[in-house]
């Protein structure tokens, strides 16, 4: 299995990342996985559509190399693991640039091309702030799973997509993250076990 893991406003070091590790270690248990991390932040991904966007969607230019060398990663993949802090109920800019970026017409949607992202499998492993009262209450966990897993990944032919929110990531209790840094191993060691679906979302 090839892993990538992308990893967005969550410097090496960070409790993002440790989840991301602590989760992919367990999906590649007997050590068989290729794995590849890419640090975001770390490569200087620039996430704002430019004019060379722009212009390859309207069919007046080359696509961007940058957006290839990116999209050469997510097919080389059959595990994408996408590691960020929720801000603002939502994705951090980094993480909607890259999407905005690389998931071009053609290629994750529209065109008539074949299915690039069909088969995959995709995590999203994202740390909040405040706790599953809020999440579920204010209903932004089921616009997390409408606006994120359905209208972006769904919509681009990932059909085995799963969200594991680990909330409270700021209370200051080091015993609620360390549950979670063993409940991200367990996920992962889930989905390498059955080869398919992980435990259910958080």
């Amino acid at each position: 299995m090839n892993i990538l893991v992308i990893a967005a406003s969550a410097p090496a070091g960070s409790y993002s990342a440790a989840l991301a590790e602590r989760y992919v270690a367990g999906a590649n248990a007997g050590g068989q996985a290729r794995v590849v991390w890419a640090d975001l932040d770390a490569e200087s991904f620039d996430p704002r559509m430019t004019a060379a966007d722009l212009a390859f969607y309207r069919g007046q230019g080359a696509l961007p190399g940058d957006v290839r060398r990116e999209q050469l990663r997510v097919e080389a993949a059959d595990l994408i693991v996408l590691a960020f802090p929720i801000y603002w109920w939502s994705m951090p800019a980094l993480v909607k640039g890259w999407i905005d970026r690389v998931f071009t017409k053609g290629w994750a949607f529209g065109g008539g091309q074949p299915a690039r992202l069909a088969g995959k499998r995709l995590r999203l492993l994202a740390t909040g702030g405040a706790g599953a009262q809020a999440y579920d209450g204010h209903g932004y966990r089921a616009a997390i799973s409408t606006q994120i897993e359905h209208g972006v990944f769904h919509y681009s032919g990932v059909s085995d997509v799963r969200t594991h929110l680990f909330l409270d990531a700021e209370s200051g209790d080091e015993d609620a993250r360390l549950r979670s840094l063993s409940d991200a191993h367990a996920f992962g060691l889930s989905l390498a076990a059955s080869g398919a679906a992980d435990s259910p979302a958080r």
